[in-house]
């Protein structure tokens, strides 16, 4: 776990660093084009990528698909009960950092270090399904719940804000590419890793220098922030672990299968959640607590992922 989650504390820990050296001045500028360079090539371009490459014949099975996409269903909806009265920037945060978890740069490693590298196949079909639900629900639910367009009249609604999202559209470009023959969609691959590559460093770099910047409003913690992090790392994996139950019980789903399943559910909050709050402005701050809570909180509890494991 170390291995996978190092790198990760060093691209934040130098964003952090350069800010205080005052070395991307003015901050905000660098902020918001480290960000429009994630959220409009770089993260689409990885979520492009890994789209194509997966082998989705795999995750038709019954079992898998229910295992996988339901309990986010289930949590958003308990979510969009329960949470009226939060207020919009918190309520949306909260919706959109427990449903979406970094299970492609965390979650495939740290799923092959637990069930071995035959598991890097599936782990990847576990994660473009994820995207290709959890990217333009996600989005919505930070709009809609964060209730932009009602502080600015003109503006359209929340769906038409999600279409012009290119993170919504990078998977559905890749499944469309999959009925392209392959060489033709060679050459486009490689760029598509290689900038995909650089999204998640130049995100936990700017999450640094927005951390270094703002590091008086992140220190108001809230109890959503709390609820952030039980959604995320106790609440998804147990809906996540009843699905898995039920699946093996009736033969819907394989054992190896089952476990990916859990790991996968138990990831942190994805960074990608912020790079989506800092371009429309709503929940940036909770989303970064959760973040960064969900991940020190993971750490400490990833031990005990093995023992649940063992129980199946």
């Amino acid at each position: 776990m170390l291995a996978a989650v190092a790198p990760l504390l060093v691209a934040v820990l130098a964003g952090v660093l350069f800010g205080a050296l005052r070395l991307f001045d003015p901050v905000e500028q660098a902020i918001a084009a480290l960000n429009r360079f994630c959220l409009y090539l770089a993260f689409p371009a990885l979520i492009f990528a890994n789209v194509y490459a997966a082998d989705l014949a795999l995750a038709l099975a019954p079992g898998f698909l229910l295992a996988t996409v339901l309990p986010t269903l289930i949590l958003l909806g308990l979510l969009a009960l329960t949470t009226r009265r939060v207020e919009p920037g918190s309520r949306a945060a909260l919706g959109f950092g427990s449903i979406f978890g970094n299970i492609a740069y965390l979650g495939i490693p740290l799923s092959a270090s637990l069930l071995g590298p035959q598991i890097v196949g599936l782990a990847s079909v576990s994660a473009a399904l994820h995207l290709l639900v959890a990217v333009p629900l996600g989005t919505w639910v930070l709009l809609r719940w964060g209730r932009v367009d009602a502080h600015t009249p003109g503006t359209s609604r929340p769906i038409a804000k999600v279409l012009r999202q290119p993170l919504v559209w990078a998977p559905v470009i890749a499944l469309l590419a999959r009925l392209v023959p392959a060489p033709i969609v060679a050459p486009a691959l490689g760029p598509a890793l290689w900038i995909g590559a650089a999204a998640s460093p130049a995100a936990l770099f700017m999450i640094g220098l927005y951390m270094q910047t703002h590091w008086r409003v992140l220190a108001r913690v809230r109890w959503t922030d709390a609820g952030l992090v039980a959604c995320k790392l106790v609440v998804l994996p147990g809906l996540a672990l009843a699905c898995v139950v039920f699946g093996l019980r009736f033969d819907l789903l394989e054992l190896e299968a089952g476990k990916l399943v859990i790991v996968q559910a138990t990831m942190p909050t994805a960074i990608t959640t912020f790079a989506l709050a800092e371009d429309y402005e709503v929940g940036r701050e909770p989303l970064i607590r959760g973040i960064v809570g969900s991940a020190a909180v993971f750490m400490l509890l990833f031990p005990l992922l093995g023992s649940v494991l063992a129980l199946l």
